[in-house]
């Protein structure tokens, strides 16, 4: 084994982050192929005894994608001329949770673990369920729970409903997007190892297009 990989050795528990970037292609669209490969690298590592929880980013893209398409088919040509009105964030995240959720549910149901099939679960978190001990706790609970019954619970932020300002421009929160509720997560389930998916090259102080990040 490569050496500066032994840590990995002692590795039961870990989270896996997957970005907007890794889920979707440039179109908008869903990228089946990839979303495809993860589930089944995820049922691997499922199979050989490791405990998975996945963060999915995506939703907010996927709505957005999804309600352009419906604007366009129902549309007049007048309409079409007309400059484009930005859709609301929290609408497309309402609407795009389903459609990203529903893939993962299809794939890893199609994914056979030994005899079974293997499952997910859905867990949709904000700012104050972090902010209370109790929810704090009984989320732990729940993903030990669904970890013992080999269960692959898939966490996102609930943008449909979260106070949160945009990202980088709000500081004051427990966390700020999918990559932060990541690190948040490993620290209160304990995990082993936190695995970061993105289509950015490394880490950031600010928005990767900004030159002086």
């Amino acid at each position: 084994m490569d050496p500066t990989r032994a840590f990995m050795t002692d590795v039961k528990r870990l989270i896996v982050k997957v970005g907007t970037a890794v889920v979707t292609r440039h179109d908008g669209r869903l990228a089946v192929g990839r979303l495809g490969a993860l589930c089944e690298q995820l049922k691997e590592l499922n199979s050989h005894g490791y405990e998975i929880v996945l963060v999915t980013s995506g939703a907010v893209g996927l709505g957005r994608q999804r309600l352009r398409y419906r604007k366009l088919v129902n549309s007049s040509l007048a309409n079409l001329q007309n400059p484009p009105v930005e859709l609301d964030g929290k609408a497309c995240a309402a609407v795009g949770q389903n459609s990203l959720m529903a893939p993962y549910d299809t794939l890893f149901s199609q994914v056979k673990r030994i005899c079974s099939m293997l499952t997910s679960s859905q867990h949709l978190v904000t700012d104050t369920d972090f902010r209370n001990d109790s929810c704090r706790t009984q989320l732990s609970e729940t993903v030990k729970s669904l970890l013992a019954l080999k269960v692959i619970p898939v966490f996102n932020e609930n943008d449909a409903v979260s106070t949160r300002r945009a990202t980088y421009e709000d500081s004051s929160g427990i966390f700020w997007d999918n990559d932060s509720l990541a690190g948040l997560l490993a620290t209160e389930v304990k995990a082993d190892l936190l695995v970061l998916l993105s289509g950015v090259e490394g880490l950031y102080s600010g928005p990767p297009s900004d030159p002086g990040s």
